[in-house]
């Protein structure tokens, strides 16, 4: 079932590719079609985050705020000391602990993963805000910017560092305890906890890592426009949402298909690179977008026998 699933997807991918090449001669250039899967990169990253916290039956709707307040941080912390190694690590610890926040607020609170998401969503961009005073940051180191505007040979960089990172999410999820005991939770919380599954330390580490992986995005990004704003990401969680559950991933928990995300991802960025060399105005794009994430909710709701 699930190979089939991935081979629909396949498919449906490479008939949407097919109309953009009929539509526009420019789509299957050999740069257009790196160009899809670098703009692909970050909504790829912050799903690979995704998949880990909605195998658990949970959600991180903070994602998109994560990225800019820590891409932010990360530029503050170069322009005292422009090295692109500790933008880096300050990137990458400061999105883990805004991950571990939510977590350990879904924890301490018993609240809900989409009430605390959101409202740290609003918490973190606000302080994005604050400490930008709303004007981006320009000029980063070029180590740093090497993430988002460098190659290895012909191929950008970070279509590397979206790949390993998916790679490396596959692994987790399906080579590691953490990974079992995250889908245990998503599939049953109360047979987990008799089972023994830590389900406090799990939930915790699983939010974490989506923090990670959406710190990871935001360098990309910061790195490839070479600004940190405090509007970077907005909307991207319904991307990152959209590209787990279109690659087959439960939205009600319980499996973890990274393969699938992968897939979802690059439908969801060739449709907007196909509709931009279409010049189809960008609120046409969101609707597309919405529309995605709606059928693809619908599809797995029926999949899993909820309606």
């Amino acid at each position: 079932m699930a190979f089939a699933q991935r081979i629909g997807l396949l498919l449906f991918l490479l008939a949407t590719a097919g109309f953009f090449s009929v539509a526009s001669p420019h789509f299957f250039s050999f740069r257009n079609v790196f160009n899809i899967f670098v703009q692909s990169s970050p909504t790829l990253l912050a799903a690979v985050g995704m998949t880990v916290v909605i195998a658990t039956a949970g959600i991180d709707l903070s994602v998109g705020s994560i990225m800019a307040l820590s891409g932010i941080l990360a530029a503050l912390a170069m322009q005292a000391n422009p090295t692109g190694i500790e933008g880096i690590a300050v990137s990458l610890l400061s999105g883990t602990a805004m991950g571990l926040v939510n977590g350990g607020g879904i924890i301490g609170l018993r609240v809900s993963p989409f009430i605390v998401t959101l409202g740290t969503a609003g918490i973190y961009r606000a302080l994005a805000l604050i400490f930008t005073e709303a004007r981006p940051i320009y000029g980063m180191p070029l180590e740093f910017r090497y993430l988002g505007v460098g190659h290895w040979g012909p191929v950008p960089v970070s279509i590397f560092v979206s790949l390993a990172a998916v790679l490396a999410g596959g692994l987790v999820m399906s080579r590691t305890s953490l990974g079992t005991n995250a889908r245990a939770i998503g599939d049953n919380p109360e047979t987990a906890r008799r089972m023994g599954v830590p389900i406090r330390t799990t939930i915790l580490v699983v939010y974490g890592l989506s923090g990670a992986a959406a710190a990871l995005a935001g360098m990309v990004v910061t790195a490839r426009l070479n600004t940190a704003e405090a509007i970077a990401g907005l909307g991207i969680e319904l991307e990152a949402i959209a590209a787990v559950v279109m690659g087959g991933t439960s939205f009600f928990g319980g499996e973890a298909k990274m393969g699938g995300t992968l897939l979802g991802a690059l439908i969801i960025g060739t449709l907007a690179n196909g509709l931009t060399l279409l010049n189809v105005p960008s609120y046409y794009q969101q609707l597309v977008a919405g529309l995605v994430f709606v059928m693809a909710v619908t599809a797995d709701r029926f999949r899993r026998g909820h309606c």
